[in-house]
């Protein structure tokens, strides 16, 4: 194990014991590995953030699991916060290949080597954990909240990126930015991510405090793998080998993914893949304001207790 930092503001209250680690993946590229800490009463989960979301954004979510018993992880998906970054002679932080996340994720998982594991992954982190899933994945419970099964509800949007990244990688220009430095992170008005303007703040203070979780651009290339990815598991008897109870929290309103097809999704493997829906949340349901965060909350609770029972219950 090689110890990695953590950033810690004001805003962003991550809890004292909380450690983090570098562990090799199944490339030799490095991964941060963030540990909240908790009880473990409930097993352990493992947080998948999105795109360019470093762990310490997910610590208020951290805490409102590790006050539900569960012992709290996080991975930093490769290519931002901590993780492997492309730089010039080191290509393996290139997303051209989206098995690269789903085997960053298998590797995060076979090193907890939890006993009972719950995976909550966010957007893109939500598409890595479908595809772990997919190839037979480990885990006894999983929530994708905003899954980005497909890119935006737009048709016209999503054909539009596919042509674009699919020209530039044809003229040798994958690694060209498709995204304005900073995204949506440092300016609250106008943003479509969340509605409140404190927990929108926490990832600016974050960035502005540590340039090493300075945000990733999207470009070419990682566009082009989410979308061959999005063919792969649409292909007929894909998700055939999902066996973990799945809940998929869906936004109606979102405007980053294309909720109408998480029902695709579910109707594609209805033994284990169940949708719940919040109408009028923004795509990140959980840096949300509470009336979205409690409903949010509450489909949680209700697919955990129907599939992890308390540790004690299953010992008698």
């Amino acid at each position: 194990m090689t110890e990695a930092p953590i950033v810690r503001v004001e805003s962003v209250p991550v809890p004292e014991e909380a450690t983090a680690e570098f562990i090799e993946s199944f490339d030799g590229a490095t991964i941060r590995l963030v540990h909240f800490g908790g009880p473990g009463t409930r097993g352990d989960v493992l947080m998948v953030p999105g795109w360019t979301e470093p762990s310490e954004k997910y610590t208020e979510v951290a805490l409102d699991l590790i006050d539900r018993g569960f012992r709290v992880h996080a991975i930093d998906p490769r290519g931002q916060g901590m993780s492997q970054r492309l730089k010039e002679g080191d290509e393996r932080g290139r997303i051209d290949d989206f098995s690269k996340h789903v085997g960053d994720l298998r590797a995060a998982v076979d090193h907890l080597g939890a006993e009972r594991l719950t995976l909550l992954g966010h957007s893109m982190g939500g598409l890595a954990t479908l595809s772990y899933l997919a190839e037979g994945g480990r885990a006894d419970c999983a929530i994708l909240s905003a899954p980005a099964t497909r890119i935006f509800p737009s048709v016209v949007q999503r054909m539009g990126a596919r042509a674009a990244a699919a020209l530039l990688k044809a003229v040798g220009q994958g690694d060209r930015p498709l995204s304005p430095e900073g995204g949506q992170a440092m300016e609250f008005e106008g943003n479509t991510l969340t509605s409140d303007p404190e927990r929108h703040a926490m990832l600016r203070d974050l960035l502005l405090e540590d340039e090493r979780l300075t945000l990733p651009r999207t470009y070419a290339h990682m566009v082009a793998a989410m979308h061959d990815q999005h063919a792969k598991l649409s292909k007929e008897g894909a998700l055939d080998q999902i066996t973990v109870p799945t809940v998929i929290v869906s936004l109606p309103d979102d405007e980053w993914v294309n909720p109408a097809h998480h029902h695709k999704v579910a109707e594609a493997c209805p033994a284990h893949v169940t949708v719940s829906e919040i109408p009028g949340a923004k795509h990140e349901v959980l840096m949300e304001r509470d009336e979205y965060r409690d409903q949010f909350w509450d489909i949680f609770d209700s697919h955990c207790e129907a599939y992890l029972p308390p540790l004690s219950e299953e010992s008698t």
